[in-house]
């Protein structure tokens, strides 16, 4: 996961072998944190629910990262035209189209993206399908899970 260049991957283990630290840790290790306000890093999950706990994961590994800032992009976290600026963004694949779509979110400086339980979400009618458009707009290696 930390190999230079970026490499896709693919990953699965049981619950509780942590697999959400393991990406968390190669999403924190290629930010860079003096840039603040720039989009660089997506985490997509199925559910809103989800999606907060891996907030709270990174927030919690990454408290001692100065300059980590962290954007849940689920229904009702962020305010309508209002661009995010944060590093790290972590939501649905719906509300992550809607922004990239509304011009909330500028994707072009993301240099990770992961989709955590991507087998259900390629289940699960029209988040396949929405992760899909959601990597059109990241311009660099990503990696999945």
């Amino acid at each position: 996961m930390l190999a230079n260049p970026p490499q896709n991957m693919i990953a699965q283990s049981q619950s509780g072998t942590g697999k959400t630290a393991a990406f968390v840790v190669t999403i924190l290790s290629r930010v860079d944190f003096s840039q603040r306000h720039t989009p660089q890093a997506l985490a997509l999950a199925p559910s809103r629910e989800l999606a907060r706990q891996i907030q709270g994961v990174i927030m919690g590994v990454g408290k001692f990262c100065d300059g980590l800032v962290v954007a849940a992009a689920i229904p009702g976290a962020l305010q309508r035209g209002e661009p995010v600026r944060a590093n790290v963004i972590v939501g649905t694949p719906g509300t992550l189209m809607d922004i990239i779509k509304r011009r909330q979110l500028d994707a072009s400086g993301i240099k990770i993206l992961v989709l955590d339980e991507a087998d259900s979400m390629l289940d699960m009618q029209g988040l396949g399908d929405q992760c899909v458009r959601v990597k059109q707009y990241v311009p660099k290696p990503s990696i999945s899970r």
